[in-house]
């Protein structure tokens, strides 16, 4: 059977805790298994021969430099770069704003600083140059500076509209306009969607300035509605301000009528083990600077990042700037620097978070992705074990060692890894489809069929369309030549369900192929293709297409061109085989 990689979604769980907290409202195998590809890539890089000493290279030199490593996401050497290019170029304002916004972007908050001011004193009012001027006021509880600044800001784009009344809001609170601070916010209003946004920061505001019942008032009207339907950050919110108010019993009941704070979830344990002990959480806010710092957060938390990522990124290190330790603030970035490849950056923030903090927990998790990401196998397994053993109660670090595992096709050890993990579960429900679905992976690549079949039943009993499952099944099933109609009609549900899947499109061709329809065959095939180009399975399977319908020179292109697609060894060999002698007739055993 054709093997190919493919990976299973990374950060299942506590990514998922992280997003809910945060939100205002593979492995080794066949074209059976399609959840992404396995993380273990390398992040883009410089060329080597572009490397050398940023004072040994030109103005110009520099400046290509500065503008490859910004393409790549690699902020600190495009920072660096265009800071020498500066030196040449001082008055060059567009070269001074590139210079701005890498170094924010990679951290560099003292000379984004130099840059912004140079900027301001130029006469330009760039706006995120201008929040970080007003951040850095709001650092030294400059006030009067940050209003200033803030009253002159151009309000036209969208994340100003934003940015500006909730800047504008803890800049006078500092000041000691409680007013005119919970005034500020009232544009985001006129903004779909962030009416909660608004109703939270008025519940900080008036709780940091002293106003017990009028911050509870804010609070319960960003519920919206009956615990239960309310948003998990509202009812983060009153619930830490009934605990404050020592009223723990009523912050009792919000918790278990809303059923967020579900057990093994890291902050749903500590806020069990505060209430416990009779413990009161610390305000989300506890100064105008961090009533900034939050602003930022919920703004960054809010952009999509497939599509913002570089803002939501300047917003989470404005955010960071303002409060260092900011457990979430600190996910989101490392978020983001995993989706630009930047796994070393990504890992270095994942483990400046606390260890006594409640999320730390799921920094731990994205760290050991991170180190597979980096090609340290062995050391992801050894953190993945240390926290499961750590942890007897939990599966999330079992679930990721055993998708390693499988990743390396180690797959009775990750067999016995998932089994572990279903072990501490106890009852199996809806929720475990994909650990079955793992699961009976590792016993199908492991010579269990009989074992890994009753997993991927189990698994549709739990959730019925499934495509990943139905794919791997029916698959498996046309493989072995059993339960050919059920094959079918599961392949055709999968596809129907995930159209624009490359792997599932190949599956249901290569499905025909093998039942003897070449000619449906091929024009699945040739869809899979399109969707995936570069996959020399997929490729292969429509060269095979082509050659049963006769068209044998465009065989033979497709064959071709897997010799280009690093093919696996065995794969290769197939390919010259067939290069040479094209393919037996089907009764011939070819």
């Amino acid at each position: 059977m054709h093997r190919t990689g493919r990976n299973f979604a990374r950060g299942l769980g506590g990514a998922a805790a992280v997003v809910m907290f945060a939100t205002l409202a593979g492995c080794a195998g066949d074209n059976r298994e399609n959840l992404g590809e396995d993380p273990a890539r390398a992040g883009a890089r410089l060329p080597a021969a572009v490397i050398e000493p940023a004072g040994d290279r030109s103005p110009f030199g520099n400046y290509l430099v500065g503008l490859l490593a910004e393409r790549q996401h690699d902020y600190g050497r495009a920072a660096e770069a265009f800071g020498h290019a500066l030196q040449d170029s001082p008055d060059d304002m567009a070269l001074t704003q590139r210079a701005f916004y890498a170094a924010l972007q990679a951290g560099r908050y003292d000379a984004a600083l130099r840059h912004a001011d140079r900027l301001e004193a130029a006469g330009l009012d760039t706006p995120i140059a201008r929040l970080l001027q007003v951040a850095g006021s709001m650092r030294t509880a400059d006030y009067p500076a940050a209003l200033r600044r803030l009253e002159a800001m151009d309000r036209s784009s969208d994340l100003a509209r934003l940015s500006v009344p909730l800047a504008l809001g803890w800049a006078r609170l500092g000041a000691g306009e409680t007013a005119r601070a919970l005034a500020a916010l009232a544009p985001l209003d006129e903004i779909s969607g962030f009416r909660l946004l608004r109703l939270l920061h008025e519940g900080f505001i008036n709780e940091l300035a002293g106003r017990p019942a009028a911050a509870e008032a804010a609070y319960r009207e960003a519920m919206d509605g009956p615990p239960a339907d309310a948003p998990l950050r509202a009812v983060r919110a009153l619930g830490g301000f009934l605990e404050r108010q020592d009223r723990t019993a009523e912050a009792r009941a919000l918790y278990q009528a809303h059923g967020g704070f579900a057990p093994g979830e890291p902050l749903a344990d500590d806020t069990a083990a505060r209430l416990a002990e009779g413990r009161k959480p610390e305000p989300l806010v506890g100064s105008p600077a961090e009533g900034l710092a939050e602003s930022f957060f919920d703004i960054a938390s809010a952009l999509p990042r497939d599509r913002a990522g570089e803002v939501v990124l300047i917003y989470a290190r404005l955010a960071l700037y303002l409060k260092p330790d900011f457990p979430l603030a600190q996910l989101l970035l490392g978020e983001v620097l995993d989706g630009f490849g930047r796994y070393e950056e990504a890992a270095e923030i994942y483990r400046k978070i606390d260890s006594q903090d409640p999320l730390a927990w799921i920094a731990q998790l994205r760290l050991a992705d991170n180190i597979y990401d980096l090609g340290d196998t062995e050391g992801a397994i050894a953190l993945l074990r240390r926290m499961a053993d750590s942890r007897p109660e939990r599966t999330d670090a079992l679930i990721r060692l055993g998708n390693i595992l499988r990743y390396k096709e180690r797959f009775k050890e990750a067999a016995a890894t998932y089994d572990e993990a279903v072990a501490r579960i106890g009852t199996v429900d809806r929720d475990h489809w994909s650990l079955l679905y793992s699961r009976g992976i590792a016993l199908e690549r492991s010579g269990r069929w009989e074992q890994a079949e009753a997993d991927f039943l189990h698994a549709l009993e739990l959730e019925p369309e499934q495509p990943f499952v139905l794919n791997y099944l029916g698959y498996s099933w046309v493989e072995k030549g059993i339960n050919l109609d059920r094959a079918r009609s599961m392949l055709e549900r999968a596809v129907a369900k995930r159209p624009d899947d490359g792997y599932i499109v190949d599956s249901m061709g290569w499905a025909l192929y093998k039942l003897g329809e070449h000619e449906k065959a091929a024009a699945y095939l040739e869809r899979a293709v399109a969707l995936q180009p570069q996959d020399p399975v997929i490729n292969d399977h429509l060269g095979d297409a082509y050659w049963r319908v006769g068209r044998t020179k465009e065989a033979r292109i497709q064959w071709s061109r897997v010799l280009g697609m690093d093919p696996e060894p065995k794969l290769l060999d197939e390919i010259r085989r067939k290069l040479e002698k094209g393919l037996q007739p089907p009764d011939a055993g070819g």
